[in-house]
This record gives C-alpha cells, structure tokens and sequence, in this order.
C-alpha cells in the first residue's frame, strides 16, 4: 500500500512538471506570435530576401589590332524549380519525358531516365532547386529556353539559368604569362593583375530571394543599381610577331635542350612592346609560359654589358675606336684573377673597335681597370648617368630593379671594375638591357617600354598611355656614333656574322655568360658550367625602326654562344617583321644601289660548283683557282670575289654557311665521323674553327634553314 502511494506521488510531480512545460512553452509561442512576431518575421525575411551584388562584365584584353587575347564570355548553370508554383501537373507530366530526352542529347553525362529520375524525386520532396548542367555555353543557354516546358518560362516551366563569368583566350597559352590572370589568394599576374581595377568594372545591386539548396534568384525584373562594366585594355602586342616569336624561341629550346628562354620585341621610337615570348622547361618535357622571365631574371647579363662600359670611357676621352689594346693569347691574369676570351689562342692586338666586334674579355677588362680601377665611384657615376641603374616601373607588376655594385657592397673587391666590364658583378632583367640598347638605336633617347596603349569604354578611348622619355640622352653624338658602329661591326665582321644579310642590316651585341653556381663559383678550374647565351640590337642598322633581346638560360648539345643560340631566334623574329612589313621594304628598297643589289649572296662550300654556276649566270668573280676545295665568295663594291678555304693539316676551317653535302663526303672520306643537328646551312660547329685537327675524330654540326 504504501508503495502504491508513492509511485501515484511521483507520478504527480512529473505530470506537474509537464504541465508547467507545456504552460511555458504556450505562453512563448503566445509572446512570440503577439509580442515579437513582427520583428522576428522581418529577421527571418532578411535572411531569405537580401539585397545581393550583380557582378560586372569584366573589359576585354585586346592586341594592338584590337584582336581579343582575353574575354569573359557568358556561361551559365542550368537549374530548374520542379516545385514552382505555377507549374501545372498535368504539363508537367506531359512535357517530362521530351525535356529529358532533349537534355540528354545537349548534355549526355545523363541519360533521359536519369534526368526523369532527378526531377521527379525532387518534385515530389518540394525541392526548390535541382541542378541539371554547369558551365553551359550562350548559344546553349538561348536553346534550353526553346525545350518542353522550360518555354513556358520561368513560373510554369522552372527554369533557372544562373549566369557565371568564364575568362577565355582565343589564343590559348599565345603570351599567357604577359596577359595574366588574377587568383582569389590576390595573386597579382601579368596585364590581368596589373590592370585589374580597369578591367573589374562596378559591381550592381538587386533584391534576390534564396530558394532551397542555397540558390538565390531575383525578385524583381529591375534592378537597384545596374553593374558597370570594366574597361577593354589595348596592349602594343601584335598578335602575329608574338607567335614567331614563341614559335622560335620553342623550336631553340627544344634543339639545345635549354632550362628557359625568353624573346622581347619593341619598337624603337615609343618602346611598345610588339611580342614578349617567355617559354620555361616543365615536368612533361615541354615548354610553357611558368614564369615571366623577361622581367623577373634579374642576372650577370655578361657580354652585352660591355657596351654601356665601353661607352663611360669614349665618354671621359680616354679611349678613340682606333686605339689598341694587347690581349695577348687568350688569357691573362689580372688582380690574381684569370680571365679569358673565348676565341682559342686569343685575338693579340685589337684595336677598340675590335675588342666590342670580337668581344674580347680581356680587352674590356684591360680598358676599364686601366682608366677607372683607382676611381671606380668615377665608373659607376657614368653607369648611372645613362640611366640604367633606375627602375622601369614596368605596366605589368614584378619586375626586378637592376643590381650593380658599389664600394659598399660586401662582395667589393679590386677586381670588381674590371669583370663589371664584360658583365659581371651587376645583374639586369632582359627588359632592363633591351631598355638600354633601344635607346642607343634611338638616337641617344631612352624611352620607357610600354604594353598599353589605351584604355577603352564600349570602343570608346577613355585614357591614352603615351611615349613616356626616361632620358633624353644617354651619351654624346660622337659617343653614340662610335658605339653604333661598333654594333655593326659585330655583325658584319664579329661574332655575330652568322646574321648578317644582304636583305636588311642589322647592329647588336652577344653574350655568352658563364652562370654562378651560388658557393662553386662559376664552375672555373675542370668544374661544371651552365652558360647564358643572348643577343640583343636592332634593324634596320642604318635607320632603326625595331629592337630585340633573346636570351636561352643553360642550353646543351654542341652550342651555348650567343650569336648561334640567341641570334637564331633574333633573326627569325626580324625576318618575319621585314617580311610582312612593306613599308620598311619600300624604303631599305629605294636606300640601297641597284647595281649591287643585282649581284647575288654566295654561301660558302665548293668552289667548283659556285664558280661553275657563276658563270653560266654570266657574274664575273675574281680570285679561286681550280684547284680550290671550297671558297668564301664575298662583294668587293660591284664585284665578287672568291677566298680560298683550306683544310690544313693542324686546324679546322670555319665551316659556318656551308650546306652539308659541301662537307659530308670530304670529312668522312678523311676518316671523320659527323654527326649532325637540324637541317638547312650550318650555322655552328664542334670542333670550332681553329681547333686543333686531329687525323680522325667526331664532328659536331648544327643546321638550320633560317
């Protein structure tokens, strides 16, 4: 009995207990529907209708022709309201399976009964919202609002197109790095990044409403405030000169085996930048934009440096282009420092002229340590009279300032000046030193390089970006006409000679730096060396209208000098700018002699068949006996002459500009055996010429048909 009466006890308490539960939760619905049902309704619509941004339509990137090389075209997800309220069922069942059926052959990753599938279930769960296809095309888009149903509009048929951007390049990876992108992690890349503020536009406002799955969509046909669209940016890149050159600059990398390589084109009297070529080795063995070398390698530009040295002391009058200078037989010891040039057995006596034109390192080194090695603040206050020393601030953003040493630095020594002559000891972007070259092709004024020409609003030009002069001149009229010589010189008889031509001149410098190993130093003494090869000048020498830098980081397989590497891509990149420019060939045209220009080119090989042919073109030539093996066949004013080319018994000639078969059989019938790279004329040799010849031995030839 008494545990009866104490189980109906507790039982009292929990029933109680309940009710009074039950009566508080009855008194907060009372207080929330009477009291703050207003406020909190007004929250939960602010939560599910909320003023929401319109993105913008973000500006094109354009050529110089205004040809697109990069747009947001409109794509968008298409998604479908099954539950709409205006939806009829009996439409719907109707219509299903031909909608379906229609979807299935657009987007095939469904079958029909699948897409049956997907939205039935859904109709029936009240779902707001199933996403049918992303990334649908415009034309895609315009044919989904025709299907069954979904013409029926948005209410009764439930369709919802979701409009999405999607940046495109109709040229692909065609300058892909120069044109940029932008990251959500503020990433800021080439003319992408750079110009972003132009490009983005305003975002708009309207009053959106979200459905079931997180899907917002309009509640008005109008909105607040209407997105403003970003500008079209109109780069100097021409679409045709950027393709050569990456095409060229590939086809380099790939026959040398090269890390990276990058090729700048700009015309000379604005600094526009017509092509900026930038090709890196990736891990599937080809070559893509990875990096924008042309403006982030700041390294040892080595020979091309030589000229901006060469200019401080024609500056001060220590110098005349006449003057000589002993480089004795290839090497010498300066400051306990071995320096050497590249020719076996070394030049002698150069004249100053020569030692650009040669490109003697121990003649540059000689000079400068000479006349500034006790006054090297003197030297470098020249440098930096010329402007080189300060920073492009460049259209697109990370690039690198120019490193030169001074007396401050740590790393200062006695022998800084001198290897600074043939550089070394200062670093500069390839960009920084076409700069530097382009003013001299100039006339002395060195202009900002450019790759913006304007800013547009609905083909309407909104900001102009003009020639912007960083000096007026970089050197005296007497200076500039020495050193513009003297580029010339390195074509027509230098280093570069494999680029000259009877077509058009053309006047530049090469390098051929030999790439620090970081703690090994340059790899001296038996040690491994990684080269730099690069040519950088302009055309036409006499009146120039372009100028153009190449540079190949490490390249293998016979050859790493400038002139053969680098040159190769220069000239295909400035035959293809003679070739389609017919004002420039109009006016070298009415420039040149007619009378010389009737006598043609002879490349070098057997003089037996040269001379044959010569004479049934009826061309006189003078000079080569008929006994000679091969001739070098040169203008002498309006005359040809022939110079004999001998196969000695100690050295190898100079077989650059032969064809293979003017070689083939005479080398191999000596014992040799050659072993050949590409196709076309020779254009660089192992054994160089002037090498020690062996009685027999292997051969190594480059070929190319540029």
């Amino acid at each position: 009995m008494e545990i009866k009466k104490s189980i109906l006890s507790r039982l009292g308490i929990v029933y109680v207990v309940t009710f009074l539960v039950a009566l508080a939760i009855l008194g907060q619905v009372v207080y929330i529907q009477m009291v703050s049902g207003d406020k909190l309704r007004a929250e939960a619509e602010s939560v599910s209708e909320t003023h929401r941004p319109i993105v913008s339509s973000r500006g094109n990137i354009m050529a110089r022709d205004e040809s697109t090389l990069a747009s947001s075209l409109p794509r968008f997800d298409v998604a479908m309201d099954p539950s709409s309220s205006g939806m009829d069922q009996a439409l719907f069942d109707r219509y299903l399976p031909d909608l379906a059926a229609a979807l299935s052959k657009m987007f095939p990753e469904k079958t029909a009964a699948q897409y049956i599938q997907i939205i039935r279930k859904a109709r029936a769960a009240q779902k707001q919202f199933v996403l049918l296809h992303k990334d649908a095309s415009f034309d895609e888009a315009r044919m989904i609002k025709t299907l069954p149903l979904f013409k029926l509009g948005q209410y009764k048929g439930g369709l919802i197109l979701s409009p999405v951007s999607k940046r495109e390049k109709p040229y692909e990876l065609l300058a892909s790095r120069t044109i940029g992108y932008v990251s959500e992690g503020e990433t800021v890349v080439g003319i992408e990044g750079s110009f972003d503020y132009y490009l983005k536009g305003t975002d708009g406002k309207r009053l959106e409403k979200r459905l079931g799955g997180g899907t917002w969509v309009p509640l008005n046909t109008e909105n607040e405030i209407e997105p403003v669209d970003g500008l079209d940016v109109v780069t100097t890149l021409d679409v045709n000169y950027q393709d050569v050159a990456e095409t060229a600059l590939n086809d380099c990398l790939v026959t040398y085996n090269a890390d990276y390589g990058c090729a700048i084109l700009m015309e000379v009297s604005t600094g526009e930048i017509l092509a900026m070529a930038n090709l890196g080795l990736a891990d599937d063995g080809k070559y893509y934009e990875i990096k924008n070398y042309a403006i982030n390698e700041c390294l040892e530009p080595g020979s091309t440096f030589k000229i901006p040295a060469i200019m401080a002391a024609l500056e001060d009058g220590y110098i005349k282009p006449t003057d000589t200078v002993h480089t004795f037989g290839g090497k010498f010891t300066l400051h306990n420092q071995v320096i050497t040039d590249a020719h076996t057995g070394g030049f002698g006596m150069l004249t100053i002229q020569q030692v650009v034109e040669k490109s003697s390192n121990i003649g540059m080194a000689r000079i400068i340590d000479k006349y500034y090695g006790s006054n090297p603040e003197h030297f470098l206050e020249r440098i930096y009279g010329m402007g080189i020393n300060k920073p492009l601030n460049f259209d697109i953003e990370g690039g690198q300032d120019p490193r030169i040493k001074t007396p401050a630095s740590k790393t200062w020594s006695v022998a800084t000046v001198p290897w600074m002559a043939f550089g070394y000891e200062v670093e500069m972007t390839p960009l920084q030193i076409l700069t530097f070259y382009n003013a001299i092709a100039n006339n002395g004024t060195m202009v900002k390089p450019r790759l913006v020409k304007c800013l547009k609003s609905h083909s309407q030009v909104v900001k102009t970006y003009k020639t912007e002069v960083l000096k007026s001149s970089i050197c005296s009229r007497e200076t500039l006409a020495a050193i513009k010589k003297m580029l010339e010189g390195a074509v027509t008889d230098g280093t570069a000679v494999n680029l000259k031509n009877d077509l058009y001149g053309i006047a530049g410098k090469t390098g051929t730096a030999v790439i620090s190993q970081g703690a090994s130093g340059y790899g001296r003494d038996g040690g491994r060396r990684d080269y730099r090869a690069s040519f950088v000048g302009y055309f036409p020498a006499d009146n120039p209208r372009y100028s153009c830098i190449v540079v190949v980081s490490k390249p293998t397989g016979g050859s790493y000098y400038g002139a053969v590497v680098s040159g190769t891509v220069f000239k295909a990149i400035s035959d293809k700018v003679f070739a389609t420019n017919l004002e420039l060939q109009q006016t070298l045209a009415a420039s040149k002699d007619t009378t010389i220009e009737r006598i043609p080119v002879v490349s070098p090989g057997h003089w037996a068949d040269a001379s044959k042919l010569l004479k049934r073109l009826n061309i006189p030539v003078s000079g080569g006996r008929a006994d000679d093996l091969w001739a070098q066949v040169v203008r002498n004013g309006e005359q040809l002459q022939a110079a004999p080319i001998s196969l000695s018994d100690s050295v190898f000639p100079d077989f650059v500009g032969m064809g293979l078969k003017d070689v083939l059989p005479v080398l191999e019938n000596l014992g040799y055996k050659v072993k050949t790279k590409g196709s076309g004329k020779i254009i660089s040799q192992f054994p160089m010429a002037g090498a020690r010849r062996d009685s027999v031995g292997i051969i190594e030839f480059q070929l190319s048909a540029l």
